[in-house]
């Protein structure tokens, strides 16, 4: 039984090792890098489950050097965003529109996963625990790996941003209309299949 085992490695890619670990009746995916510090961390219901968000994961860092993800691969968005609910609902409006979205709640989560996966989008809030949004953004855009990812600033405090000229491609004040999101997100990555209204 999987409740017995509270660890276990089910891939590992370079520098980074995925881990499935027992939390109660809930399972997490994580991603440790090279010393075992988690840098994602990602719930899932049940066993089987994980398993399928752990696939993604190895997809995603096998297809990092790729212009476009392979067929059949939706694009791939990080929010990072402290709120949880806010993560949430981003997450969300992200994959109805087409992608697969995961949250991280860190400046410095955030960085170390763009840094690891390289997304199709990045969705960025400028008040966060550790690093702020603009800071996230500069160092995004100072490193050669991540310098041309997309980045979509969604914040309640859109003037800090614009009076740091840390490069966001664009800059949304909350609250957000998802359409307005979902508008967004397409502009960036033209290669999003059709919206998965299905999902609501």
């Amino acid at each position: 039984m999987f409740a017995d085992q509270a660890l276990s490695e089910l891939w590992a890619h370079g520098g980074v090792r995925c881990v499935v670990v027992a939390q109660g009746h809930r399972v997490e995916v994580e991603l440790r890098n090279a010393n075992g510090t988690a840098f994602l961390r990602k719930s899932a219901p049940n066993r089987q489950a994980a398993v399928n968000e752990a696939e993604y994961l190895r997809l995603l860092l096998r297809a990092r050097d790729r212009v476009h993800p392979p067929p059949g691969l939706k694009p791939f968005a990080l929010v990072i965003e402290d709120d949880r609910d806010s993560c949430d609902a981003l997450a969300e409006a992200l994959r109805i529109s087409g992608m697969r979205a995961f949250g991280c709640r860190s400046g410095s989560e955030g960085i170390a996963l763009a840094r690891e996966l390289t997304p199709d989008l990045i969705v960025l809030d400028y008040r966060l625990p550790d690093v702020n949004g603009a800071e996230v953004c500069r160092l995004l855009r100072g490193d050669p790996a991540t310098a041309g990812i997309p980045i979509v600033a969604v914040t309640a405090s859109p003037e800090f941003l614009r009076e740091e000229a840390c490069g966001p491609d664009a800059v949304l004040t909350k609250p957000c209309e998802i359409d307005t999101l979902m508008a967004a997100a397409r502009l960036f990555v033209r290669h999003m299949p059709a919206p998965d209204v299905s999902s609501w």
